[in-house]
């Protein structure tokens, strides 16, 4: 439309100028190198235009004649670059597709087209993954390494390729020098300390992970409970070799997580044989309020070894207080009036749980617990051949009857850390592994002592587990 408009007034000023032209004629007259003549305003004009036209045009043909040979090479530039990024652009879609033979052909070609090192590498180093040429995508990466633009890239994609072939340490060294010189490369974090936890190396893990948390590399509630399980597995290696050093790193794991009940249970039993039980049982107290866990009740069970029967009892009895209407509460009111004979209390307890669906081998021991204590052996018998094939707990596979609780493996550790760091969720290896130390009782055990029972795991060893005459017990906070 402007081009119209344009061409519109073009018209109108050349029709204006023939008009004042016709209407003034004039004349001009020339005299040049013995030549003289006189010719219409109008044609001279003219003349005049048509030679500045034939001037220009020559003028540009000689010009373009003279740049020739530069304009041929930068239209050869021009197209090598263009060929450079289709190839560029084909090796991107191929990788992307998983076409790894195709991907390498085009890095080669883009490679070959293209003036950029860093690119082009780069782009091999993608498309030898693509194809799973792991050594030569490691070897295009490492020639990165030169190039401080391209040093943070290669440095991620060596620290991949370790990881995924379990090369953590490897992993660990390029992932660490990342971390050290960017501030901003999360992934710089996030593969130094999957890698140190993979190796075990719970110090380094701890080390890096409040480093992460200071540059807000991970939210404060996840790095908390992270640093509650690594401290956990921390203090767990330094048990026996440096109690001390064991028991502050358990105090500081429940400090960072005191619903962790792990940490809660290691602390307690580490605070005992320095008679600070005033602590740990409040440590124990304040886990139960987060979250009851069997194990809780057996670590304030083996608090006290001078503890009589009743006095341990009244303990269990107030700590299920601190949640009166979690199962596990209960359970622990009913297992502790069984403890003192009180069956009929236990009963108005445990009858309420076992009619919510179908009772565990844990519950159908302590009913069958219950009824020898009311004289009904049949019942008892019936409830013992019924626990034989029910069902286990999650939790209850945290407690070993003849060992410690929460007797994991590293690996399970290294789970724990992700599963209750990034989820607040208490993992159950054990339980995964059909090793449920809550198994059912054999009926031929029945009619002995309940330590017969409970060398089975089917009642907890916090009840009847005998205590030395010549422990005073004295806690260091009561004195």
């Amino acid at each position: 439309m402007i081009r119209l408009i344009l061409v519109v007034i073009v018209i109108i000023l050349a029709c204006a100028l023939s008009v004042f032209l016709t209407l003034n004629p004039g004349s001009v007259t020339f005299d040049f190198l013995g030549l003289s003549g006189r010719m219409p305003f109008a044609l001279a004009l003219g003349l005049f235009l048509i030679a500045t036209f034939v001037i220009l045009v020559a003028w540009r043909l000689i010009l373009g004649l003279w740049t020739a040979p530069d304009s041929f090479r930068k239209f050869q530039l021009r197209r090598r670059k263009e060929k450079g990024f289709d190839a560029l652009e084909n090796a991107l879609i191929a990788a992307a597709a998983g076409e790894g033979e195709v991907a390498v052909r085009q890095a080669a070609r883009a490679d070959a087209l293209l003036d950029r090192p860093a690119l082009s590498r780069l782009l091999a180093a993608r498309a030898a993954e693509a194809a799973g040429n792991l050594p030569g995508a490691e070897a295009h990466y490492e020639a990165m390494l030169d190039d401080p633009k391209s040093r943070l890239v290669a440095q991620r994609g060596l620290a991949q390729i370790a990881q995924g072939r379990g090369a953590h340490a490897e992993a660990a060294r390029h992932a660490k020098a990342a971390f050290e010189t960017s501030k901003s490369a999360s992934w710089a974090f996030d593969s130094l300390f999957d890698a140190q936890v993979a190796q075990g190396d719970w110090t380094a893990a701890t080390e890096t992970l409040l480093e992460g948390e200071k540059r807000r590399r991970i939210p404060q509630d996840r790095a908390r409970r992270r640093r509650a399980v690594l401290l956990t597995a921390q203090s767990l290696e330094c048990e026996t070799s440096d109690p001390d050093a064991a028991r502050s790193l358990a105090e500081k794991a429940v400090a960072a997580a005191p619903g962790f009940a792990p940490a809660v249970v290691l602390a307690a039993r580490l605070l005992a044989p320095v008679r600070k039980h005033k602590k740990a049982e409040d440590m124990i107290k304040t886990a139960w309020s987060s979250e009851p866990h069997p194990a809780l009740a057996r670590a304030l069970g083996d608090l006290r070894k001078s503890d009589t029967k009743a006095k341990r009892a009244e303990r269990l009895r107030q700590l299920a207080t601190a949640r009166p209407e979690h199962r596990e509460s209960k359970l622990l009111l009913a297992e502790a009036a069984l403890d003192e004979g009180q069956t009929t209390a236990a009963k108005s307890v445990l009858e309420p749980v076992l009619n919510l669906g179908t009772p565990s081998a844990r519950l159908c021991a302590l009913a069958a617990r219950m009824a020898r204590q009311e004289g009904d052996d049949p019942a008892a018998r019936r409830w013992m051949t019924r626990a034989s094939h029910a069902p286990g707990e999650a939790d209850w596979s945290d407690i070993d009857g003849e060992g410690r609780p929460f007797a994991y493996s590293p690996d399970d550790w290294k789970r724990m850390v992700y599963a209750y760091g990034d989820e607040g969720r208490l993992t159950h290896p054990r339980y995964e592994r059909f090793e449920i130390a809550a198994g059912a009782v054999p009926e031929n055990a029945l009619l002995e002592a309940p330590k017969a029972a409970r060398r089975t795991g089917a009642q907890p060893a916090y009840f009847d587990a005998p205590r030395p005459p010549d422990d005073p017990g004295v806690d260091e906070e009561e004195t």
